[in-house]
């Protein structure tokens, strides 16, 4: 993952109560090709990591379940307006579920390429057990599961990529 976007910061960062992760990857793809893929919520099941599962969607939707250490969070999300043609934005479909609002921000940088940020506000787990696990196994989890997914995404808009060794 890069950090070179402008305001990005890899710390924790909290917002009403809620704590984010942000991440983000260079996409070898139009922008408009990637934009169709992050606004189509039936498409995100192909890049989903094993620690997602029970994954279920409709055109405006999603629902799945990540797993963590001592505990499996659901989410459900259906997507949003913004006015902002750069985002698409997800926000939680009802008061069940950690995530409260999934984002993804687009930036054009030229005709074939583009970089795609990620950033999730959750509520973490609460008490004094699951701030311990938050910082030490849920947080972590949770960004590794955010960065795979960046990952599958980069897979599958891009395609199988020729091997210089073969």
């Amino acid at each position: 993952m890069t950090s070179h976007i402008p305001g990005y910061n890899h710390t924790p960062r909290r917002r009403n109560g809620l704590a984010t992760i942000r991440e983000d990857i260079h996409l070898h793809a139009a922008i408009a090709r990637v934009r169709a893929a992050v606004s189509d919520p039936t498409a995100f099941g192909a890049w989903l990591p094993e620690s997602m599962s029970n994954y279920h969607a409709d055109t405006e939707g999603l629902r799945f379940d990540l797993a963590l250490p001592g505990r499996t969070e659901t989410s459900s999300l259906r997507r949003a307006p913004t006015e902002d043609q750069r985002e698409v934005l997800y926000r939680q479909d009802s008061r069940v579920g950690a995530i409260d609002e999934l984002s993804w921000g687009l930036h054009s940088e030229g005709a074939t390429e583009c970089h795609i940020t990620i950033e999730i506000a959750y509520r973490p787990a609460s008490g004094f057990l699951g701030g311990a696990m938050e910082t030490l196994a849920h947080r972590p989890q949770r960004t590794q599961a955010i960065r795979d997914l960046l990952w599958n995404l980069k897979r599958d808009i891009e395609g199988p990529r020729d091997d210089p060794e073969s």
